[in-house]
């Protein structure tokens, strides 16, 4: 059973056809407009070569002299009346007939004492000496000095004129010729139904190919569309999933309110999932371990091995308390190797994470760090210090497999702060010239606010990084966290 087309795919084809139709419409419009402006031309053309012709045969003298000898209305009553007369007669009749309209080519003067238009000779079989044009001609008389070939007037008729005038110069009358519009038009008009028919013939064959062919093609498109929107739901699912699973690893960050004096977290997923992640783990009462990781990469590549480095951790921490920071990260090291089987790779192959990641005992208000690639940020006493990580990153096949980290050993006081960071931060792009936020930015931000308290500080910073970034696509994931001690 053939497919019947979807609503969409009859508005598509609806509105192909309709626009042809449209266009097609305006373009015989057009040329039935052309033609009929030809078709008028070419009449006034053959109008005014008989009166040019006639206006050269007829006999000026002969016509002055009828002029003088019948001077009263009405005085010609028969063609046969007047030699000269019916001469003139004749050559209008003849021609007349040639130029094929039914009204009368005929001889007009213009009467100076009576101040009207009067027909002289005319081409019918009856004579209409000296009676006044028709009131609808009256207009004429404004173009009797200076006559015009072309001339079309309002009443439907169009008009030639030609000059008849004596040895002297003299204007004794004008031959004019009528050609009704009507005759004219009903020539184009003829034509117009022609090509309508045509193009009513050609549409009723294109519709049926365009609804039957081109619908099915339409139909075909439409079904790939949607097999692809629900392949991009499905895949848009997947990724929300994966999402809430990656939001179950990754620690709330009421956890950290219950760990340290005061704490924010700024988790901003360049996608649905992140390459970034936070980290913590109590050991006792009075030991924890907090880390901030920058996976390689964003979005799922990013989020699964986030998801490994996670779980890494939480086998890792819980299982060693005993080991520094350096020490983790030598073994956080050796698991991802080994659990994405990098070992034995070429140099720069294989996907790791750069990591910050502190103990904090509070017994001894001692801070362990150790990183991988990233810094801590350590306000002690209203000064921030920077501590960078070792230059060599957790994971991968950029160096040894057996790598060695340094743990910095920093003693601590009450009120002392502490920020762990991913790059997406710095570098986020934007500002007044569209350049990176720089950690020398960041740093001014911690040193300006380090009064205000933790949570106040995590709502500034973020609205400095939005409003940095103001209407730029966010470069990277973004993790920030900063903790009271």
């Amino acid at each position: 059973m053939r497919p019947r087309p979807t609503p969409s795919t009859r508005k598509i084809l609806f509105a192909v056809y309709g626009t042809l139709v449209l266009l097609c419409a305006v373009i015989i419009a057009f040329l039935h407009v052309s033609e009929l402006r030809d078709h008028r031309a070419q009449a006034l053309d053959r109008a005014a070569a008989a009166t040019g012709a006639l206006a050269a045969q007829i006999n000026a003298d002969h016509l002055e002299r009828l002029l003088h000898r019948y001077d009263g209305r009405g005085m010609i009553f028969k063609n046969t009346q007047d030699a000269w007369y019916y001469v003139m007669h004749d050559q209008l009749r003849r021609a007349t007939e040639r130029l094929g309209t039914n009204e009368p080519i005929r001889i007009v003067a213009y009467d100076s004492l009576k101040h009207e238009l009067q027909v002289l000779v005319t081409a019918s079989s009856t004579p209409m000496w000296r009676t006044t044009v028709d009131a609808q001609l009256g207009s004429l008389v404004e173009h009797y000095e200076s006559p015009a070939r072309h001339h079309v007037k309002d009443n439907g008729r169009l008009l030639a004129l030609d000059p008849i005038v004596n040895e002297n110069g003299k204007l004794l009358g004008a031959v004019m010729a009528e050609v009704p519009l009507s005759s004219v038009d009903a020539l184009a008009h003829a034509s117009l139904m022609r090509q309508a028919l045509i193009a009513l013939l050609l549409f009723a064959v294109a519709g049926l190919v365009l609804f039957r062919s081109v619908g099915r093609w339409l139909k075909s498109g439409e079904a790939a569309h949607e097999a692809l929107a629900q392949s991009h739901a499905s895949i848009a699912d997947s990724i929300l999933y994966a999402g809430k699973i990656q939001r179950a690893l990754v620690p709330a960050p009421e956890v950290y309110n219950a760990l340290f004096t005061d704490a924010f977290v700024i988790d901003r997923p360049k996608n649905t999932v992140s390459g970034d992640f936070h980290w913590v783990h109590r050991l006792d009462d009075d030991l924890s371990v907090v880390a901030a990781a920058d996976c390689t990469g964003h979005g799922l590549p990013g989020a699964m091995l986030a998801a490994i480095a996670c779980s890494l951790l939480n086998e890792i921490v819980p299982s060693n308390p005993q080991l520094d920071p350096a020490s983790i990260l030598t073994l956080l090291n050796t698991r991802l190797v080994t659990t994405l089987h990098q070992q034995g790779q070429a140099r720069g192959a294989g996907d790791g994470l750069d990591i910050a990641l502190c103990k904090i005992n509070r017994e001894k208000q001692e801070i362990l760090f150790a990183g991988a690639m990233r810094p801590l940020y350590w306000v002690h006493q209203g000064k921030l210090s920077v501590i960078n990580g070792d230059r060599r990153p957790v994971g991968g096949a950029h160096h040894d497999l057996d790598r060695r980290f340094t743990t910095h050993r920093l003693a601590y006081a009450p009120g002392d702060r502490l920020y762990l960071f991913s790059d997406g931060y710095v570098d986020q792009s934007g500002g007044p010239d569209n350049k990176r936020f720089m950690s020398a930015r960041l740093q001014q931000l911690i040193h300006a606010h380090q009064g205000l308290g933790m949570k106040e500080q995590g709502h500034l910073m973020e609205e400095a990084f939005l409003d940095w970034q103001g209407r730029n696509e966010q470069v990277d994931d973004v993790c920030l966290i900063g903790l009271a001690v």
